[in-house]
């Protein structure tokens, strides 16, 4: 891009390091002009700064909050916030990403990102109101859960309109998968994010804003919006996903067999879930659904499609909260072979206050039931607790001992990596995991999605890459349940390239071309981005943005790790055992047709194919030059 920014973003990057205290601020527009904002803002301060000797826990390490270029203005779906870090489990790039208010508010209060260096030697939170930062003592705060912390902070600064993004006792407690959570129950999972953030010792970031976000061209961009919203209300998925948001991405009741490829059941004993046990948990009557008291959304989305829930019966009367997604079916349903909905409402909401990634816990935790059935660990071990498959007692008192680091809780907060080399005992067959990270995601059936998760650049999570319920406007329709390994390499290449322009913008996904309305598609991105930001880009110039900020994370993992071809094939278990029921009995990853499906894969990127490296030729024809150098100087660049 040539052009100046001239709307959009704020303009200022607020840096903060915690050791000395001192607050400064920096110009957006240096980064901005060639990675928009948001996640490629975050990966390019990443890569610039954080020296490859420095571990995760280290001062050096860098936590980064990065709000899309376009949160904060009318776009539909523009909410969301990148968190970026040096990854507790790998020392890679560390993702997650978060809806809900945090971000415009962080735009109101006149920055587009955060970016956090040092250590506190004491817990702190972080207040930030309209342009000015304050350093503030934690400890009224630390120890609390998510809501208590929030209402807590919210009295002590005299304003209930403060958006938070905190950590809970899981990430004071160094739990290992711990998250960040905004808004009370938006959670940033995944990479570690909140167990950097509690090794910083910093509690809480508090937002208060009253500004605006400007936008170059107001006419073209109302005009853009005009067409955006228009898109969404004609979309035929709307109705469903409003109504039936709680049974997943793809409004379709999991009670059905079109599911059946979706199930990781008994810590990836089995495939398949049965029927049967699936309507337990959504009969409308019985089941999750009665629990759902309204539907919310998040700040500027036309959808709405989070639902509020609230158990108001039984043992766990009084539990509520927001959220409840497919991830929350796939955690805790045919993961511990539980049909009881009361409790897997209460381990999802209580993952959230806690502060923990539910995919991590329900990760972790699985291995530990499966251990216990093998007889690797006995009672005695788990504190007189029977981690038994479908015994979701169990599950929750370990949940909590996870996140407080209680008991066996103290041992499994380390990951299954580590507990498994530690354990032994053939424990280490069944610790399922991707590049270190704890994964719950599918891989023998759901070939493209199963290419997503593995290649994906922070380490197993599905939303980096994977063919989702249909990518309309990929090369070609691709379906999250395809069986088959043709074609899946450009469908997961394209949706790559796209979610890395939607981060760069802070666009949602359930708005744009990954499941949710199937609304917007890149063309919209590009002409929303060029009016807002007043920077004229078409659609191939966006893509190849994208490409550039994928690139990025890339060229940080090559540079920060080990990671090459022998790191994006899936847990050995998914290629060794095949599903032993259902209609996909037999069905497992075939190494032969995998590696076919990562050659073309690398090979759509521009990578080698013998490494999964990049070459130089690929990063010139992005104009990365610099980029290259950084890779050439640790000796994994590839020069053809």
């Amino acid at each position: 891009m040539k052009n100046k920014i001239r709307g959009g973003l704020v303009g200022k990057i607020l840096r903060v390091d915690l050791t000395s205290g001192k607050v400064w601020t920096e110009e957006t527009e240096r980064y901005a002009i060639r990675y928009i904002g948001g996640r490629g803002i975050n990966s390019a301060i990443m890569l610039d700064e954080i020296s490859r000797k420095t571990k995760w826990s280290d001062p050096e390490n860098l936590l980064l909050f990065g709000a899309g270029a376009l949160v904060g203005t009318l776009t539909p779906g523009a909410c969301r916030v990148s968190i970026d870090t040096k990854s507790p489990f790998n020392n890679g790039k560390g993702s997650a990403n978060v809806g809900g208010h945090f971000g415009v508010e962080l735009k109101f209060a006149g920055f587009d990102n955060i970016v956090i260096s040092g250590k506190a030697r004491n817990p702190v939170y972080l207040w930030v109101h309209d342009g000015e930062t304050e350093l503030r003592d934690a400890d009224i705060v630390w120890g609390k859960t998510i809501y208590e912390t929030e209402e807590i902070l919210k009295k002590e600064l005299h304003d209930e309109r403060i958006r938070f993004a905190a950590i809970g006792p899981a990430g004071e407690k160094l739990v290992r998968g711990s998250a960040i959570i905004c808004d009370g129950a938006k959670a940033g999972g995944g990479s570690g994010v909140g167990c950097v953030m509690g090794d910083k010792k910093l509690k809480a970031i508090a937002i208060r804003g009253k500004g605006s976000v400007t936008v170059a061209d107001p006419k073209r961009f109302f005009s853009a919006v005009d067409v955006a919203l228009q898109k969404v209300k004609e979309s035929p998925h709307l109705e469903k996903l409003q109504k039936k948001a709680l049974f997943g991405a793809y409004y379709t009741d999991v009670s059905t067999p079109g599911w059946d490829s979706l199930f990781v059941v008994r810590n990836g004993q089995d495939d398949y879930w049965e029927i049967e046990k699936r309507k337990k948990l959504m009969n409308e009557e019985s089941g999750v659904p009665k629990y759902v008291k309204k539907m919310l959304g998040c700040c500027s989305c036309p959808v709405g499609c989070m639902p509020f829930l609230e158990i108001d019966e039984g043992k766990y009367k009084g539990t509520k909260g927001e959220g409840f997604w497919i991830n929350t079916i796939m955690d805790y349903g045919p993961r511990f072979d539980i049909t009881d909905p009361v409790a897997i409402v209460k381990a999802w909401l209580m993952a959230n206050q806690l502060g923990l990634d539910a995919d991590f816990a329900a990760g972790v935790l699985s291995w530990a039931f499966e251990c216990y059935e093998k007889n690797i660990i006995t009672k005695k071990d788990t504190d007189g607790l029977k981690l038994e498959w479908g015994n979701a007692d169990a599950l929750i008192q370990m949940m909590e001992k996870l996140a407080y680091r209680e008991g066996i809780g103290d041992f499994l907060a380390k990951g299954v990596v580590e507990c498994s080399s530690e354990l032994g005992k053939g424990s280490e067959k069944f610790a399922i995991h991707i590049k270190g990270q704890e994964s719950i995601e599918p891989f023998r059936v759901p070939k493209g999605w199963g290419l997503g998760v593995a290649t994906s650049p922070v380490a197993g999570k599905h939303l980096r890459g994977t063919t989702a319920g249909g990518s309309k406007f990929g090369p070609k329709t691709a379906t999250f349940s395809a069986i088959n390994y043709e074609d899946q390499p450009k469908y997961v290449f394209w949706q790559g390239m796209v979610k890395e322009i939607e981060d760069m913008i802070g666009i949602c996904i359930f708005v744009g071309t990954w499941s949710g309305a199937y609304a917007l598609e890149p063309s919209d991105y590009a002409e929303l981005t060029s009016s807002a930001m007043g920077i004229d880009l078409n659609e191939e110039e966006l893509m190849t943005i994208g490409k550039r900020g994928r690139n990025l994370e890339k060229a940080f993992n090559t540079i920060h790790t080990d990671f090459d071809r022998k790191d994006d094939y899936p847990p050995l278990r998914f290629m060794e055992e095949p599903v032993k029921s259902g209609p996909y009995k037999g069905f497992r990853c075939e190494k032969e047709r995998w590696d076919e499906m990562l050659d073309e894969f690398y090979r759509l990127h521009g990578w080698d194919i013998e490494t999964s490296l990049q070459t130089e030729k690929s990063l010139m024809e992005l104009d990365m030059e610099d980029v290259a150098r950084k890779v050439e100087k640790v000796g994994r660049l590839i020069k053809r």
